[in-house]
C-alpha cells in the first residue's frame, strides 16, 4: 500500500520524522522548494515539490493508497480537492486543535479583517502569510500602514513586491515566533493590531495573542474556515504505527526511573547538559512524580511554574487551575507529570507544536527529552537513563553513583 503524507506543516514535518524513525517508507507532497528544505532528508521518505490542483492530485493518488492530509486547517481548497481525489483510495485528516481566541477580534476571512482595518487607524503587523495579501491592498494607505510577515522565500517575497509593499515594511522571518519576539516587532514598527490566523498552537496562536495584549495592541484573529473532525499529530501517530505493524526503535526510559505507560518509545537520545538558571520550566502535575521533577528543576536554578487541578504533593506556588497552552509562554522546557493521560498527551502535543522540549512522565514515545536520574557529587554531575526499558536497573545503579559521588573521586 503507498502511504502518501500531504504537508507544508510542522505536524507533517514531526509525522514523517516519526514514520522515517521506524523503516516506514512513504511519500511526502510539499508545495515549494522551501517547504522541501524544513523537511529536510528523511531515510525512506520521498519528497515530492510542486503544487498540484485537482486533477494532479487525482492523478497523484490513484487507487488503493492511504493518505494523510496534514495541510495547514486555512488550506481549505487543498483538502477539498484531495478529499475528492482519495475516491478511490482512504482519506485520513491530520488536525491541528483550536485555541480560544481570547481577548481578540474574531472575523471570518481576510476580507472582513481588511474592512477592519480600514475603519479604524494605525500601523497592523500582518502575520497571515503572504497568499492572502491581496486582500489587504483594500486598506487604506496600506503601504504606509501595514508591515506583513512572511516566510523568507523567493516567491512570498516576489508577492508582496507585486502588490505594492514596499521593502522596509515587509519583515522575512521563519518561525516559530516567541512572544517576545512578536511584541518586540509590535513595539519596533508601533503597530496598534496584530492581524493573526486562529492557526492553533503549532502556529504559535497563543504567544501572538499573549504578545498584542503585552504590547497594548489590538489582536485580530481569522476564524478558521471550518471546523474539522480527525485525529492529531499524536493520534495519527499511533494510529499508523498500529495500522501499518511498525517496528519501534530501542526503547529508552522516559527518565528518573519512571517507567512509561502504555507508550513505546521513538528513538536514543543523546545525553545533553545545559543551564537551567533563571530559565522558565513548566511542570503540569502535582503529584510524587511532579514533586520530584520539581524539586531538581529548582536545584539547578529554573523558574518553576507549576500548573495542576489540586496539588496532592503540597507544593508551594502550584496555579489550582487545569492546564492552558498559554501556559507554555516564555518556558525553555516542560514537565507533563499529571496523573491524566489526557492531560499529558496535550501538553505534550502543545509543547512539540511550539518547539519546547518536554518530557512526559508516562509516555517515552511522546517526550523530546529524558527527565534523568540525577546524581551528583564530589564537583561532578551524572544523569542517568535506561537503553532496554530496565527502570529498576536504572534506580540501583543511580543508588550506586550517587554512593560513589558522595564518597569523593580520585
Amino acid at each position: 500500500m503507498r502511504l502518501l503524507i500531504f504537508s507544508g506543516t510542522s505536524e507533517g514535518r514531526a509525522l514523517c520524522r516519526f514514520l522515517s524513525e521506524r523503516g516506514a517508507r512513504a511519500e511526502a507532497f510539499v508545495a515549494t522548494e522551501y517547504g522541501e528544505a524544513v523537511m529536510g532528508p528523511l531515510p525512506g521518505i520521498t519528497v515530492h515539490t510542486g503544487r498540484l490542483d485537482g486533477q494532479a492530485m487525482a492523478e497523484t493518488v490513484g487507487a488503493g493508497a492511504l493518505v494523510v492530509d496534514a495541510t495547514h486547517p486555512f488550506a481549505r481548497e487543498v483538502t477539498e480537492n484531495l478529499r475528492r481525489a482519495c475516491r478511490d483510495s482512504e482519506y485520513l485528516r491530520l488536525v491541528r486543535p483550536a485555541e480560544a481566541a481570547k481577548g481578540a477580534v474574531v472575523v471570518p476571512d481576510a476580507k472582513a479583517a481588511a474592512a477592519w482595518l480600514d475603519a479604524h487607524e494605525g500601523r497592523a503587523l500582518l502575520t497571515t502569510g503572504s497568499k492572502e495579501l491581496e486582500a489587504f491592498t483594500a486598506v487604506r494607505g496600506y503601504r504606509e500602514r501595514l508591515f506583513p510577515r512572511v516566510l523568507p522565500s523567493v516567491e512570498a517575497l516576489e508577492a508582496c513586491a507585486a502588490l505594492g509593499f514596499p521593502g522596509a515594511h515587509v519583515i522575512a522571518m521563519q518561525g516559530p515566533f516567541t512572544k517576545e519576539l512578536n511584541r518586540a516587532l509590535l513595539r519596533q514598527i508601533g503597530a496598534q493590531v496584530l492581524v493573526t490566523k486562529e492557526t492553533g498552537a503549532a502556529g504559535g496562536f497563543a504567544d501572538k495573542l499573549a504578545a498584542a495584549r503585552e504590547a497594548g495592541a489590538t489582536a485580530l484573529a481569522i476564524a478558521r474556515p471550518l471546523q474539522e473532525d480527525g485525529r492529531t499529530l499524536a493520534e495519527m501517530q499511533t494510529y499508523l504505527a498500529q495500522r501499518l505493524g511498525l517496528a519501534e526503535p530501542d526503547a529508552l526510559s522516559a527518565g528518573g526511573g519512571e517507567a512509561p505507560q502504555g507508550c513505546a518509545e521513538t528513538a536514543r537520545r543523546f545525553p545533553l547538559f545545559v543551564s537551567l538558571e533563571g530559565r522558565r520550566a513548566v511542570v503540569v502535575g502535582a503529584g510524587r512524580i511532579a514533586a520530584r521533577r520539581v524539586e531538581i528543576l529548582r536545584r539547578f536554578g529554573a523558574e518553576v511554574r507549576i500548573v495542576a487541578p489540586e496539588n496532592r504533593a503540597g507544593l508551594d506556588g502550584v496555579a489550582l487551575r487545569e492546564f492552558d497552552p498559554s501556559d507554555l509562554e516564555g518556558a525553555a522546557l516542560a514537565v507533563a507529570a499529571a496523573d491524566d493521560r489526557t492531560v499529558n498527551r496535550a501538553v505534550g502535543e502543545a509543547c512539540r507544536a511550539r518547539g519546547l522540549p518536554v518530557s512526559v512522565a508516562d509516555c517515552a514515545a511522546e517526550s523530546t527529552f529524558f527527565f534523568p536520574a540525577v546524581c551528583e557529587g564530589g564537583g561532578l554531575t551524572a544523569g542517568l537513563v535506561s537503553t532496554d526499558g530496565d527502570h529498576k536497573s536504572v534506580r540501583r545503579t543511580a543508588a550506586k553513583i550517587r554512593e560513589l559521588l558522595a564518597g569523593g573521586t580520585e
